[in-house]
């Protein structure tokens, strides 16, 4: 990949490279237009706290629609992934609290689930129960407990995201359970 990013030869655009936490790429709660509009927009920032792309210039880089970009961009909005400035040129932020935004955490012990869990099943049958489980009430109902947290943090609410996500473990554990149960070896 170094070489990629540094090669000069034949163009001299485009060196270096976008660090992307995978809490963001793996994320089950962004679409793939998400996933690759927020990574332009990471591109865009690269070490400052802010850009300025327009539409056009993401649409481009995404391979879409401008009207596909805005779409979508208002849905990243609205998810509180990044923050729009309006006027003149849309500026774009990422938020401060990125790191422990609802979405990404659900996310993150979804995955980390799927690991204690993956060499049990069938790997599609495994996809196929996560991508039930991620479209289910009961995930939208864990996120929007999450996001309740992050609307107003009261002192005492410290572990509070600990408590949900030791929740939505247990709720997993139990569906898991369900669709896939033990043989009668404990298997």
């Amino acid at each position: 990949m170094d070489k990629v990013s540094q090669e000069s030869e034949f163009t001299s655009l485009h060196k270096g490279f976008t660090k992307v936490p995978h809490k963001i790429h793996r994320c089950y709660g962004l679409s793939q237009y998400e996933k690759l509009i927020l990574v332009d927009l990471i591109a865009y920032m690269s070490d400052k706290a802010q850009c300025y792309p327009t539409h056009e210039m993401i649409a481009r880089n995404v391979g879409s629609s401008s009207k596909t970009i805005e779409r979508h961009i208002k849905e990243l909005a609205d998810k509180k992934l990044i923050l729009v400035s309006q006027g003149k040129n849309n500026t774009y932020y990422l938020p401060n609290y990125l790191h422990c935004h609802p979405l990404l955490l659900i996310s993150e012990k979804t995955h980390e689930f799927i690991g204690s869990v993956r060499k049990q099943v069938n790997e599609r049958e495994l996809t196929l129960w996560v991508q039930e489980v991620i479209k289910s009430e009961e995930y939208k109902a864990f996120i929007a407990q999450l996001q309740k947290l992050n609307v107003r943090r009261l002192p005492f609410e410290k572990f509070a995201e600990k408590e949900i996500l030791d929740s939505y473990a247990q709720f997993l554990r139990i569906e898991f359970g369900k669709r896939f149960p033990p043989d009668e070896n404990g298997q």
